[in-house]
């Protein structure tokens, strides 16, 4: 098996080959655990889940990641509508810049 180099209540990081992978053992492995580049980002991650704080200023795989490993409902639906949100805002980003193209073009 993998070499456990953590671990902090229910939850664990191993060492795998190309990073570390945080896990929660109070879930099936394939539903509770998350692959993280480095050890900061997997420890973070478990904090985050332990204190059920969400983060401000984080990209969607790290939201899926407070997910995959939380068991609190209300904190995955915090989450979950954080996501929604995001993705909103990148859609009328989107939608914005290419008006803003089309305007220039025709000017």
């Amino acid at each position: 098996m993998y070499n456990k180099v953590y671990e902090k209540k229910e939850f664990i990081i191993f060492q795998v080959k190309n990073g570390y992978i945080a896990y929660n053992t109070k879930k099936a492995f394939k539903d509770g655990h998350t692959h993280m580049k480095c050890f900061k980002s997997a420890k973070t991650v478990i904090d985050l889940v332990i204190r059920k704080k969400v983060p401000r200023s984080t990209d969607l795989y790290y939201l899926t990641s407070l997910i995959r490993l939380s068991e609190d409902l209300s904190y995955i639906n915090k989450i979950e509508e954080l996501i929604k949100y995001r993705e909103e805002n990148i859609k009328m980003k989107k939608y914005s810049n290419n008006k803003i193209k089309i305007l220039k073009r025709s000017v």
